[in-house]
């Protein structure tokens, strides 16, 4: 009974004199500090990386006119294919033309009989005159005469702006396109009594080559992109030299790059947002008005990037990225700031500077403080081969 108790208080012993070794190993300063851990590193060199932003933004036709009726009158043919391309001046509807032949009939017709007064009330103004120096017949006889004359005269000018105002009318029964380009469905069949100028247009025709894409910036970034870019060489002023690149709404990419052609002159007090618009070549009609679209615009160049590779990023329990960077044969736990990615590297904008030496593989097994060991390679073994990604939430303390 006694060896039985002797043997279990030495079981305890031992068990308790692991633990302790545990928790030295675990505290800061124990012995699970001071061990060096083998780690390789890639040194921070400047790279050329493009300074962009990704914006989202709606394509708009390059122009646009809505077909309307100048004149009324019951639509008597339609001389198009919906959807088809249009050229400038050619016709697209007809109007019933009866009612404005007749009415240019009767102008051309009171122009004429205006035109006859006029002569005769000439000749009856020169005999008059030649009488009056005769003395045959009194000034006020004369002067009845001219004031007949001129109200002849203005007589044939009313009949000439009447016909031209006929004419006009008489055309206008023909609905013309005034740009070329694709037309619409038409929203008004033959027999249909239109109005002229109404509400609603007869047919809507896009010119579609190029494209204009217009983009909602937020002021704020503006104002701080145009901080980045004025930091060094590689900005642009000059929109035409702003290259801008689409993906559509599936995720493709728009085969032609297009160029930055307008930049807002205000701010948009609702959204806080400035407008720029893009124009793109669209010579197969793949773009068409209303398309919501993804714009990378590339405002310039930063030759002294960071890049860090995306396995020596690690995240805290809050997401926030840090890496660790060897500093006098130590591991110095260092928070940063990300852009976008770069292949499989992280455009690195904060917290980290040129000639720095970030540990690479074997960060899994550092931690802030630790000695660490720079080796040319490491073997290939699941506890050394990387550190975890940036889509991992968790990280070390």
């Amino acid at each position: 009974m006694i060896q039985r108790h002797i043997a279990a208080t030495l079981v305890l012993a031992f068990l308790l004199s692991l633990v302790g070794c545990e928790e030295r190993n675990s505290r800061p300063g124990g012995a699970g500090m001071n061990r060096t851990v083998r780690v390789t590193t890639v040194e921070l060199k400047p790279h050329t990386v493009d300074i962009e932003r990704e914006l989202t933004g709606r394509t708009i036709a390059y122009r646009w006119a809505e077909i309307r009726p100048e004149v009324s009158g019951i639509l008597k043919e339609l001389s198009f294919t919906e959807g088809a391309t249009v050229q400038e001046g050619e016709v697209l509807y007809r109007i019933e033309p009866d009612t404005y032949r007749a009415a240019l009939n009767r102008a051309r017709a009171d122009l004429a009989s205006a035109e006859a007064n006029l002569g005769v009330t000439g000749l009856r103004e020169r005999r008059t005159a030649d009488m009056l120096r005769g003395k045959s017949v009194s000034q006020q006889d004369y002067d009845d005469v001219k004031a007949a004359l001129q109200q002849a005269r203005a007589s044939v000018q009313a009949g000439k702006a009447a016909v031209e105002s006929a004419e006009i009318n008489y055309r206008r029964t023909e609905l013309r396109a005034p740009i070329s380009g694709r037309i619409t469905i038409s929203n008004f069949t033959a027999g249909a009594l239109l109005t002229a100028n109404q509400a609603t247009p007869l047919a809507t025709i896009y010119q579609m080559d190029p494209m204009y894409v217009e983009l909602s910036q937020s002021s704020d970034d503006l104002y701080a992109l145009k901080r980045q870019l004025g930091a060094f060489e590689g900005g642009s002023s000059d929109p035409s030299r702003i290259k801008v690149t689409l993906t559509m709404a599936d995720g493709s990419a728009y085969a032609s790059a297009g160029y930055l052609n307008f930049t807002g002159v205000d701010v948009n007090q609702n959204t806080n947002t400035v407008t720029l618009r893009a124009e793109f070549p669209n010579p197969q009609g793949e773009l068409l008005p209303g398309l919501f679209v993804k714009a990378r615009v590339i405002m310039g160049q930063d030759p002294q990037a960071i890049l860090v590779p995306q396995k020596a990023v690690l995240r805290d329990l809050q997401g926030t990225p840090y890496v660790y960077v060897l500093a006098a044969g130590k591991a110095e736990r260092r928070s940063i700031t990300v852009g976008r990615a770069v292949g499989a590297d992280w455009h690195v904008t904060g917290g980290l500077t040129l000639g720095e030496k970030v540990i690479l593989n074997g960060v899994n097994n550092v931690r802030g403080g630790m000695a660490v060991e720079e080796v040319a390679a490491l073997p290939e073994t699941p506890a050394s081969t990387g550190g975890q990604g940036p889509e991992n939430a968790g990280g070390h303390n």
